[in-house]
């Protein structure tokens, strides 16, 4: 198995530039197929632990995205004017539902409830997300023996893809609108967005494993042992979140800035048997 990883190479593409305007992958669902094919390598060494660190109230460990988490994250890393009482009112209503409800009624003593929020959220001091992963799935083609690499099929490559999407509402999705009303309110956060787009600092392509027949047919041995008769290989990409764009003009998608921190790929959707790496250049 080690030389099956120490071989194996990966095909995707590093540009330096932001494709905003391209389609959104979104990898709780089948992923959207865009260009490119500049080779990097790919080695696979066992994926890091997912231990759990703080610097300072910034969460380290990484989680699936959630839309409490990442209106938080999205509010620490300066996408709102803290300075709104409108803005620290829904900040409460997300993190401090019992206390808005029991002391909103009371102006003076909410006035200074809002303020003692307020100067939290402007130092920091509330704990805040910044890690984050997505996963998704990939299915292999059949080999080719010109080339020697597996294409995925079943639009499941990713060619030159600008963004990911951390979160989006309604059906097929990963959140359901319920998740969007705060504090049993009837109606949506008027303040957090339903959709959040983590924006690559570069184009990203992820079209086909490359590996020499040997090892390709190791692999496919493999896959027929596990009863895994779809060729199906489940990814994870790893983000650190740094900063908060705008929102888009309609106001429901917020763009997040940051850096992908790594990029997995397993035998088994549990993500427990590591099969590569993909080197990040």
């Amino acid at each position: 198995m080690r030389a099956t990883r120490s071989m194996m190479r990966i095909l995707m593409c590093a540009v330096f530039v932001v494709c905003i305007g391209l389609p959104t992958a979104m990898f709780a669902q089948t992923p959207i197929p865009l260009d490119g094919s500049a080779p990097a390598a790919a080695s696979a060494p066992s994926p890091p632990p997912n231990t759990e660190e703080k610097r300072g109230n910034r969460g380290e460990a990484f989680a699936s995205p959630t839309f409490r988490e990442l209106a938080v994250t999205s509010l620490m890393l300066g996408a709102y004017d803290t300075n709104s009482n409108e803005v620290i009112d829904e900040y409460a209503k997300l993190m401090y539902c019992s206390l808005y409800q029991e002391k909103f009624k009371s102006d003076f003593e909410w006035n200074n409830i809002r303020r003692e929020l307020g100067n939290k959220v402007r130092a920091r001091r509330e704990y805040f997300r910044t890690h984050y992963e997505v996963t998704g799935v990939v299915y292999l083609g059949r080999y080719s023996f010109e080339t020697q690499d597996f294409p995925f099929i079943k639009d499941t490559a990713l060619v030159n893809v600008g963004s990911l999407s951390l979160l989006a509402s309604g059906r097929n999705s990963n959140t359901t609108p319920f998740a969007l009303r705060l504090c049993g309110s009837e109606t949506p956060s008027a303040i957090f967005p339903p959709y959040y787009i983590f924006l690559l600092s570069q184009p990203l392509t992820l079209d086909r494993i490359k590996m020499p027949m040997d090892e390709a047919e190791k692999l496919l041995q493999r896959m027929d042992a596990m009863e895994n008769k779809e060729r199906a290989l489940f990814v994870r990409f790893r983000l650190r979140l740094q900063a908060a764009g705008g929102l888009d003009q309609r106001g429901i998608r917020l763009m997040m800035r940051g850096e992908m921190v790594s990029i997995d790929i397993f035998y088994d959707q549990e993500m427990t048997k590591h099969f590569a790496t993909v080197a990040l250049k």
